[in-house]
């Protein structure tokens, strides 16, 4: 624990030590008469832990923006959910909560009275004078509601002629208050809770909140479990990356190409409901191992529909790689350099695609990582090409990572039963997410009940570098290089 304002001074200190310092989280605590804040930061794949607190009478403290830029919507989210005022942010005001919330009621605070919240009068003209203009630029309002994006979230985009000049993003319309939700269920009833935070990448948010909870309870899960668990969670990461290949190639008015992705994409969930039972939210993980073990004929007709999807990667890869339609809107579009990426603190195949070799299942592996050989995707080319690229190559490495798991296989239990009341502790689990590290924190009282679940998704993280890779771009090029980021705004809302 360090005192208010030391925390930069940490920080300072890992910036000159190591070459790529990031920021994975901020986690707000209501400790009574003070607010514990809790500095994830990831150091050359290490992850450490800054603490401090500030009095909840009067919670400020300096913010981290101008030494680690990336860290600006982490903060907006702890002023906007446990009221810490940062002090030198850039730009302190609402990112989750509605405009019309009440001021000074902290959701996450304990002693927040949520049973009869009264909406604020709002101006609607006030929800748009968030960008000024002069009298060469006009803004263009990206949503909530937009044809081309599933999920509400609003961008406000300042062009000048055809030019890009600025972007304002507000994300929070989807949210539906899960961190607080969990407060008030047992363990095992947010297994189910978490699972709803994103469809696709379901498993992940799974496997994430029950690795937590084995640390704190000290369960050791059997190796078996662990196998299944990499084969479920890289079924995930190719039915997420094939989804978005297939959205990319909708968005850049390539129709036949998103019909072959998500028509090869099926396979996948098909061979998910043969193995969980369910093609999408698959309820599959639990604490202590998974639900339901493996057949044989399940084993046989998941490695027959691999090999031909390795078949279908190799086609799509000409596609990307030779197509001219595809190069022209996506070569050197939306670049995001090195430096920028470990900057913004991007995770997962943003920052792969610009040359940041980071992913935790090499940096802490987890489930059978550990056991099981591959490779980490990496390109230095940093445009959104690269940025599809890595996903198209990283469905390669998936089904290599899941046939070795199938050939593999270790007998024995797959499941271990485990108590209700959880030890009091804390506990950080990360996986490698398919859109990059996903972090739970999860805080035990001693109860069946946690005290405290946080969770930073990858679109959080990567959501603030939209802004950087737009700047000065063809208004045209936005949907190509939006679709290259991955966004999940179920995820990023919570």
């Amino acid at each position: 624990m360090v005192n208010p304002g030391l925390h930069r001074e940490v920080i300072k200190i890992l910036l000159g030590s190591f070459k790529n310092v990031s920021l994975s989280a901020i986690v707000g605590l209501d400790l009574g008469d003070e607010i514990e804040l809790i500095y994830s930061i990831r150091a050359d794949g290490a992850l450490l832990h800054i603490e401090t607190s500030v009095p909840k009478s009067n919670p400020k403290i300096e913010s981290i923006c101008d030494l680690i830029p990336g860290a600006d919507f982490h903060e907006r989210e702890v002023f906007d959910l446990l009221g810490v005022d940062f002090l030198g942010h850039p730009s302190l005001k609402r990112l989750i909560l509605p405009e019309d919330w009440p001021e000074k009621l902290f959701p996450l605070r304990k002693d927040a009275d949520l049973t009869s919240v009264k909406n604020m009068p709002v101006s609607p003209a006030s929800l748009n004078n968030e960008i000024k203009t002069n009298e060469r630029s006009i803004k263009i309002l990206l949503g909530p509601q937009h044809p081309a994006m599933i999920e509400p979230e609003r961008f406000v985009l300042t062009v000048d002629g055809e030019t890009v000049v600025d972007v304002k993003p507000r994300i929070g319309y989807v949210h539906r208050g899960i961190e607080k939700a969990a407060e008030g269920r047992t363990y095992l009833q947010n297994i189910y809770l978490v699972e709803r935070v994103c469809g696709i990448c379901n498993a992940c948010h799974t496997t994430c909140f029950c690795q937590a909870v084995e640390a704190l309870l000290g369960v050791s899960v059997p190796k078996k479990a662990l196998y299944l668990r990499t084969i479920i969670l890289e079924l995930n990461r190719i039915h997420s990356h094939m989804l978005l290949l297939g959205h990319a190639g909708l968005l850049i008015g390539y129709e036949t190409l998103f019909h072959y992705l998500w028509r090869d994409r099926e396979s996948i969930m098909e061979l998910m409901e043969i193995l969980t039972g369910n093609r999408v939210i698959t309820s599959f993980i639990t604490i202590g191992g998974v639900r339901r073990d493996i057949k044989e004929d399940v084993i046989r007709e998941m490695k027959n529909k691999l090999r031909s999807l390795t078949e279908r990667v190799a086609f799509y890869r000409a596609i990307l790689e030779d197509d001219p339609t595809f190069k022209a809107r996506t070569r050197n579009i939306g670049f995001l350099g090195r430096e920028e990426a470990v900057r913004f603190c991007v995770v997962g195949p943003v920052a792969r695609a610009s040359g940041v070799k980071m992913d935790v299942r090499k940096d802490e592996p987890y489930a059978a990582y550990d056991e099981i050989p591959f490779k980490v995707i990496v390109r230095s080319e940093g445009d959104s090409w690269a940025r599809f690229m890595v996903r198209l190559d990283e469905v390669d490495e998936s089904i290599n990572i899941i046939s070795y798991a199938l050939d593999n296989l270790p007998s024995g239990a797959y499941r271990v039963r485990v108590p209700r009341i959880v030890p009091a502790g804390e506990a950080i689990s990360r996986v490698e997410a398919p859109r990059g590290e996903l972090f739970y924190y999860v805080k035990s009282n001693g109860s069946s009940y946690p005290e405290r679940v946080k969770i930073r998704t990858p679109t959080f993280a990567n959501i603030l570098s939209f802004i950087h890779l737009t700047r000065g771009c063809n208004i045209a090029d936005i949907p190509v290089i939006f679709s290259s980021l991955d966004p999940c705004f179920s995820c990023t809302d919570r």
